[in-house]
């Protein structure tokens, strides 16, 4: 599985509705301040799609930035178990 970074600006009805549907493509996802890692087997043009249409239905509107993360990912005040996490999917994806 692929990991992407998704970099988004949402009212609540927006966030609840992506935070939904990132479920239906992902079985492994941490979030954080405006952002969510996704480790997810489709592209990051799919994800952008499918989540977009979510916040839509759900009647919101506002900013959605979807990109891969890669090994050369580079990280600063992020704890343990996110790198860990972090790393097991840069992994798998880089054995891939």
């Amino acid at each position: 599985m692929a990991l992407s970074l998704v970099l988004y600006e949402l009212p609540p009805a927006g966030l609840e509705a992506m935070q939904a549907a990132t479920w239906e493509l992902s079985e492994s996802h941490w979030m954080l301040a405006g952002g969510m890692l996704v480790a997810t087997s489709v592209s990051p043009s799919y994800l952008l799609s499918h989540l977009r249409q979510a916040v839509r239905r759900a009647g919101a509107d506002g900013m959605l930035l979807v990109t891969s993360v890669t090994t050369s990912l580079e990280m600063d005040g992020v704890d343990d178990a996110i790198r860990g996490w972090i790393a097991s999917h840069l992994e798998v994806t880089s054995a891939e």
